[in-house]
């Protein structure tokens, strides 16, 4: 994966050598360096959906929606999807992660759906 500063220079129309130049890189390097993110180029909401005055943080895999609980402010859900996801999004973390991040998290009407392992 390409680094989404560079990936942003480009789709702003940024020559390719350039911006290799720019970023202190060159082609060799930057397709063979196993780059990792956790979050998508300018997407603060991605994980996450507004319920009412709550957020919450949901993920789908194989077709299944996996839920990560309910927060009373979208900060909150931003600061525990990330969470999440550097703990590769293993569900049954959740509340431990809130109590680290010192983040209550909100009963919902699913609580079983949560559980500490």
């Amino acid at each position: 994966m390409i680094p989404p500063e560079i990936t942003r220079d480009l789709q702003n129309g940024m020559g390719l050598e350039e911006c290799l130049i720019k970023h202190n890189t060159n082609l060799k390097t930057l397709m063979t360096n196993p780059y990792t993110f956790t979050k998508e180029l300018n997407d603060e909401t991605k994980y996450i959906e507004k319920s009412g005055r709550k957020w919450y943080v949901k993920r789908r895999v194989n077709g299944k929606t996996k839920y990560y609980g309910y927060y009373r402010c979208l900060e909150d859900a931003q600061r525990v999807r990330d969470r999440i996801i550097e703990l590769d999004w293993k569900q049954s973390k959740v509340d431990s992660v809130c109590k680290e991040l010192g983040i209550e998290r909100i009963p919902s009407k699913n609580e079983g759906r949560y559980y500490e392992s």
